[in-house]
């Protein structure tokens, strides 16, 4: 039976530019949480943001001049797949580009009203009437030129395409908190089925925007919290999450491939799966049956060594999130959750949160849960907090679980190798 290696993994969070950098901070339990200065949030309950620190993309691309198409969550998405394909050792130039594939998960477009309202003021300036048609001449010249080509859907990938020479199976995936899991589930099934020998594939999303800042708020799902404090999965005192950015990339193989090239294989993707609620509340929109649908499909019979759940962060979510997980592992299986130490990053949370968790099992530890401190969960569920927990096994098998307000549930099987 074909079987699927990981031989790279890129990351940028608020947590930090690199994968080293991650992995160390997270063995610490620290968070990239803090007071937001992104933007002005005075007047605000909501203080915390989660944002990345600023870099230069330009020295990471081959092709500078292409920078200028690139929104920040793109730019994001571009540093980590250069840190997961130089990791692999793979240059797509140097073997059929046909037989390397890239699926993508890509969330906020990136378009804020600011973009637009210094040219709106100004064609409605003096009481016209508002009409779209003042906006001709030099009100038209105050929206950037290139908007269009930075807020597409789908123009990471088309980006990470040209920037990395990959021509094979390709696809964008918009499934919000499930779209970087249903991405790498896409290029799972492509190396099973022998579409190609090698695929990079993850997400990337920027949510920590004004205009998503004040729609979260009036949704309610904003922590009130103090920024040292802000964003608790699976604690009773949990209010809410905390805005965040970032992406995460990882490189999959066929095992024959990574095996004939001699590279160093990280880990095992070993199964995935999906499955969507039809519950008729928004909140949570999934069910106990919802999440023992997706680990059933990822998991088959398999026990996990441990989990990375998704822990929302608001109380309705990680209950009924929290239950399921009882009945499916009980407690004797170390479980955290990443979000408070990366903060909630849409699209790119799947592809973060497997290559971090993988990349702690090589090293022999689970994560603990950032600020986690008081538990008051359904179910016995064996909560990492306070400390990294060792892990005595040599191959351990992880389940990484995603869930979407939507209802979409993701599963994804993963075995790490130790370092």
């Amino acid at each position: 039976m074909q079987r699927v290696a990981i031989t790279g993994v890129g990351l940028v969070t608020p947590l930090g530019l690199t994968a080293e950098e991650h992995v160390a901070r997270s063995c610490r339990g620290e968070s990239g949480i803090g007071p937001a200065r992104a933007f002005a949030v005075e007047g605000h309950a909501a203080q915390a943001l989660a944002s990345v620190a600023d870099f230069d993309v330009e020295p990471f691309l081959r092709f500078p001049k292409n920078s200028k198409f690139m929104g920040r969550a793109v730019q994001f998405a571009m540093r980590a797949a250069r840190e997961a394909i130089d990791q692999s050792g793979i240059d797509a130039r140097k073997m059929d580009a046909s037989r390397v594939g890239i699926q993508v998960g890509s969330g906020q477009t990136g378009v804020e009203y600011d973009h637009f309202f210094p040219s709106l003021i100004m064609a409605w300036d003096a009481g016209r009437e508002m009409d779209y048609k003042y906006l001709g001449g030099l009100p038209s010249h105050l929206i950037d030129r290139y908007i269009c080509l930075r807020t597409l859907a789908n123009g990471g990938l088309a980006l990470l395409s040209t920037e990395f020479g990959i021509r094979g199976p390709n696809g964008n995936f918009a499934q919000k908190d499930t779209a970087s899991a249903q991405a790498m589930h896409a290029a799972y099934l492509d190396l099973l089925e022998e579409r190609c020998d090698v695929a990079v594939a993850g997400g990337y999303d920027s949510l920590a925007t004004p205009g998503n800042f004040l729609a979260y708020k009036q949704a309610g799902l904003l922590s009130h919290a103090d920024p040292a404090e802000a964003y608790r999965p699976f604690d009773s005192r949990a209010d809410g999450l905390v805005l965040g950015e970032g992406a995460g990339f990882l490189v999959l193989e066929r095992w024959e491939h990574a095996v004939e090239r001699g590279a160093t294989i990280l880990g095992e993707l070993c199964g995935a799966g999906s499955a969507m609620g039809a519950t008729e509340q928004w909140r949570p929109a999934w069910t106990a049956e919802t999440v023992r649908g997706a680990v059933g499909q990822a998991m088959g019979d398999a026990r996990p060594d441990f989990v990375v759940a998704c822990g929302m962060g608001t109380l309705d979510e990680d209950r009924c999130e929290a239950a399921a997980l009882a009945a499916l592992v009980g407690d004797r299986t170390p479980a955290t959750a990443l979000k408070s130490q990366t903060g909630y990053m849409g699209a790119g949370t799947a592809a973060v949160e497997l290559g971090l968790g993988l990349l702690c099992a090589r090293q022999g530890f689970v994560p603990p849960i950032a600020r986690h401190a008081l538990a008051d969960m359904p179910g016995a569920l064996d909560l990492v907090s306070r400390s990294a927990r060792p892990l005595l096994q040599t191959e351990p098998l992880g389940m990484f679980l995603s869930c979407s307000w939507g209802g979409a549930v993701a599963a994804l099987a993963v075995r790490a190798f130790r370092a």
